[in-house]
């Protein structure tokens, strides 16, 4: 159900949520076009403030076709607000095929696309410092888009190069360099957290939990005996020796960026398989094996008007500011690719693999789903009558269940709240595995075959 945000405008659905707060989508009520709105409480989390503000003013700065739109900021007393760039096509990771990965030209196009996204933050004195597929969006039309710039940082600035000493990020996609207690140079970690997201591409899984000699698997890639062991029996020559050249130990001896775009495996072009694979503001802990983050699946039509206005109760309902010309003071929020109908709009949003359709009605889709999710040793919650929260016994991995009456069916919907996005891709497949002689087979706008 819409509910009003400000006048023009109704937040649609949340798409995710962190430790500081939630992502909203909002539709503008006459063209259909989207903005994302990420909201931080300022009430609960004071100490926010700094972060999200280093944050925008960071993120304020890009301009890049692989890096998710900036578009302003405002806050209240308790709330914080930024507005984004709606990216449709959801998450990467929910392109990579638990332990299979993705066909080979469609992980170079968003290496790609990562690449060059990567190359322009860095030719701006700009580490991101969370690199991972959580926070890789994909637009309407499969195009990769860096966001969350919870953890970026400058290391260049009026010509001046300065080393990190902070020890963020998640930890399998941390460089072994991270995790020393030397500071450390800001390129080098970016490229081999981009080398750790081609690896799961290709292969469907990471490497290893962490880059330390502590971690058999790292220990093993270090030395020669590495090659027939997964993940890396499962790549070709040409991406084994890239992959190689990225993820070297140490620092000054891995590959840059232009070496990387130099790489035979990088340049090669190809006519692309067609075919589909199985279709964060940062946590209150900078160093995590699964941070909580913010995502945002789903359409890059932008129309926010500055100069709408809103009711005084709408404005207390949701602590928006006292004047609506102040709710942004970017002018750049104009209308892009508006969608015409509600139908079409409402298409937009289901661009997402995690879900399904059963031949139940709504009752008994969500007592069927309880007694799955106790059979497969889930611990789980009702938030409202039709949202779960679903959470591992070792709690590593919280993702949220949504159960949507459609007729006489129901939609079962799945969304990653805080977690690995490959480990939460495998008990997705795992749940609608167990639930299968319920599920409705053929429902085209349950996967990514609708336009």
């Amino acid at each position: 159900m819409n509910t009003p945000f400000v006048e023009g405008w109704n937040i649609v659905q949340t798409l995710g949520e962190g430790t500081f707060g939630e992502v909203k989508l909002l539709m503008n009520q006459n063209n259909h076009s989207f903005v994302a709105m990420k909201t931080i409480d300022l009430q609960n989390y004071s100490d926010a403030l700094d972060a999200v503000k280093k944050e925008a003013a960071i993120h304020s700065r890009l301009n890049h076709s692989s890096i998710i739109k900036y578009y302003g900021q405002r806050h209240s007393i308790d709330t914080y607000y930024i507005f984004l760039e709606y990216a449709s096509g959801g998450e990467l990771f929910d392109r990579i095929e638990p332990d299979v990965g993705m066909s080979l030209s469609d992980a170079r196009k968003f290496f790609k696309e990562l690449i060059a996204g990567v190359e322009y933050l860095h030719n701006n004195g700009i580490a991101h410092r969370d690199l991972k597929p959580e926070n890789l969006l994909l637009d309407e039309y499969g195009n990769l888009k860096i966001s969350d710039f919870g953890l970026a940082t400058m290391f260049l600035c009026g010509g001046k190069r300065r080393k990190l000493d902070k020890k963020c990020g998640t930890i399998p996609y941390l460089a072994p360099e991270v995790l020393s207690l030397l500071p450390y140079q800001a390129e080098p970690s970016d490229i081999w957290a981009c080398g750790i997201i081609l690896v799961s591409m290709l292969a469907g899984e990471l490497p290893w939990d962490m880059p330390s000699d502590s971690d058999e698997d790292y220990k093993l890639w270090k030395t020669t005996d590495y090659a027939n062991h997964s993940p890396w029996k499962k790549l070709d020559n040409l991406a084994l020796s890239l992959v190689r050249k990225i993820l070297t130990p140490t620092p000054f001896k891995r590959y840059d960026i232009l070496k990387i775009q130099s790489h035979h495996w990088f340049k090669k072009s190809e006519t692309r398989d067609r075919k589909k694979v199985g279709i964060s503001v940062r946590s209150g802990r900078d160093l995590d094996d699964g941070r909580q983050c913010y995502s945002q699946p789903a359409s890059a039509a932008i129309a926010f008007d500055t100069s709408m206005s809103h009711s005084e109760s709408e404005v207390r309902s949701f602590s928006q500011p006292t004047q609506v010309d102040d709710l942004l003071l970017s002018s750049q929020l104009l209308t892009s690719q508006p969608i015409s109908t509600p139908n079409n709009s409402m298409q937009k949003l289901v661009k997402r693999m995690t879900r399904f359709l059963v031949n139940l009605d709504y009752k008994a889709a969500l007592s069927n789903l309880e007694l799955f999710l106790d059979d497969l040793g889930y611990i789980w919650k009702i938030n409202t009558p039709s949202l779960l929260t679903i959470t591992t016994t070792d709690q590593r991995l919280v993702f949220k269940s949504n159960v949507i009456p459609m007729n006489q069916q129901t939609l079962i919907d799945f969304r990653l709240s805080r977690g690995c996005g490959l480990e939460f891709k495998r008990h997705f497949v795992s749940i609608k595995n167990s639930m299968s002689t319920l599920i409705e087979v053929a429902w085209p706008i349950a996967t990514e075959t609708i336009p």
